[in-house]
């Protein structure tokens, strides 16, 4: 059954820095564009966040039912400190504030979003997050309901992902404090299904699942237990970055994962690799 907002939070203020401040309300929010959010979300936010009612957390926590929560108070997910003593209820102006300024909003909170989502794109991301988590009982467009061509291959159902993760070299940290484990090393995902990185020894491959995530396993480690599997959504990857620290991921207990991209991979790669 699906929930509707509390009164309270009808209206949600829209900080603009050049004009004061301008009223968004949900009539406003109702009339955003849903493939557009979802769009954004998917690339900007799925690779830690799940929707759906007893999805499971990932990176960050499930967020189904978050517009009726207090911040950092889901039982079952650890938060950051800043974030469990932040004393306020999620709500549309709150997420926008938040996804405007990330790092400054809540100074302290240890979420891996890399940079602020642009202006255009938050209405449009909470009012998709409005319906998928239970808040609103607004209908999906019929384009949501849209089966995708599931027998193209990759490189034409997501081209942007494809072209983004297959040709640059992803740059890794693994991190266990309590192991006194800190190792930088690199990943090439290559088409044919294998992963090459820059440790000698250290290989992987990789497989994407009928829900449409990356899945990656890396053997020969000198971390750890020798070995590791990872999956993301194949959406996050859709808006191309680069950064040497981009997000964070907990591929086993007590371990941080630092993960980000760079243009462009050795020429002995490439070599090995030729396009599909």
């Amino acid at each position: 059954m699906r929930r509707t907002i509390p009164g309270v939070i009808l209206l949600c203020v829209w900080l603009v820095p050049a004009a004061g401040q301008e009223r968004l309300t949900m009539a406003a929010l109702q009339e955003a564009d849903y493939m557009q959010g979802k769009q954004a979300f998917q690339g900007r936010c799925s690779a830690c966040h799940t929707l759906a009612d007893s999805s499971s957390n990932i990176a960050g926590p499930n967020l189904w039912g978050v517009f009726d929560r207090v911040a950092g108070s889901k039982a079952d997910f650890r938060y950051s400190e800043t974030l469990e003593k932040a004393g306020f209820e999620w709500s549309p102006d709150r997420l926008d504030a938040w996804l405007d300024d990330p790092t400054g909003y809540l100074p302290g909170n240890i979420m891996g979003i890399p940079e602020a989502v642009p202006a255009a794109d938050r209405p449009a991301i909470i009012h998709f997050m409005l319906i998928e988590t239970g808040a609103v009982d607004w209908e999906r467009p019929p384009e949501a309901f849209a089966v995708a061509d599931r027998s193209a291959p990759p490189a034409e159902r997501w081209p942007s992902f494809w072209n983004h993760l297959m040709f640059n070299r992803v740059l890794y940290r693994w991190e266990d404090a309590a192991a006194g484990e800190n190792f930088p090393f690199e990943v090439y995902f290559k088409t044919d299904g294998s992963a090459a990185t820059n440790q000698k020894g250290m290989t992987g491959f990789w497989h994407i699942t009928e829900r449409d995530f990356f899945c990656y396993a890396l053997t020969g480690m000198p971390v750890g237990v020798g070995s590791m599997v990872e999956c993301f959504p194949v959406a996050a990857m859709a808006i191309p970055r680069f950064a040497r620290e981009l997000w964070t991921s907990n591929p086993q207990a007590e371990v941080k994962l630092h993960g980000g991209i760079q243009p462009g991979r050795p020429d002995w790669v490439d070599a090995e690799n030729p396009a599909m």
